[in-house]
């Protein structure tokens, strides 16, 4: 769903401690298997994708084999424990620098990142968690890249409505307002943060959080 800002949403990521675990349970929740997925070395950083039509889900964790960082890992996975969850949403656009002065203050530095034949800018703040709190979305811009969508298996599973749960509630809705038109995400008030994914699959409806 295009915008004058060409801004769209891209996909959400489940972060984890363990991956492999995490999307095996996911695979008997979704009745359908998850791509082979791969590592990002400079975060250290491995995962594992699942299509939903026009956008993906995507479950990341820790990679325990990669080479100690210096610098934060991507997803505030840094200072992520407990069950798997969702952690963040990301939005595509064509230009990230002409975006950023329309939405908020220091979203991150702007890197450019590769995993086997893809390549991308990504914002990634400095301390890993993207603005209000990490309820607003990172960027990415895949330029000539092929989105992933298009090299992953059709399961026939669509993302019905992406709810945002957050005490910024009225920020992140004004600046979604201006931005991004998709029906699918929602904004609610929370005291908490969260996110839910509702997803139609063939068998039916499942819920993500």
């Amino acid at each position: 769903m295009k915008t004058k800002l060409e801004i769209n949403f891209d996909h959400f990521a489940i972060a984890t401690v363990d991956l492999d675990d995490t999307v095996k349970n996911l695979e008997k929740k979704l009745k359908y298997p998850f791509s082979n997925g791969g590592e990002h070395k400079i975060f250290g950083t491995h995962n594992r994708l699942f299509r939903l039509d026009d956008v993906y889900l995507e479950v990341i964790a820790i990679n325990p084999l990669a080479t100690p960082l210096q610098q934060p890992r991507w997803f505030n996975l840094d200072n992520f424990s407990g069950e798997p969850r969702i952690v963040t949403w990301i939005a595509n656009t064509t230009n990230i620098l002409s975006l950023l002065p329309n939405i908020w203050d220091k979203p991150g530095e702007i890197q450019r990142l590769s995993r086997d034949n893809l390549e991308w800018d990504f914002t990634v703040p400095d301390k890993g968690k993207m603005p209000l709190e990490g309820a607003a979305p990172a960027l990415i811009n895949w330029g000539s890249t092929r989105h992933p969508t298009l090299s992953l298996s059709d399961n026939g599973c669509r993302l019905d409505r992406f709810v945002i749960n957050t005490p910024f509630a009225e920020d992140l809705g004004s600046i979604i307002k201006k931005i991004l038109f998709d029906e699918r995400i929602r904004v609610k008030f929370s005291q908490q943060i969260s996110f839910e994914a509702h997803i139609e699959t063939p068998f039916g409806k499942v819920i993500l959080k």
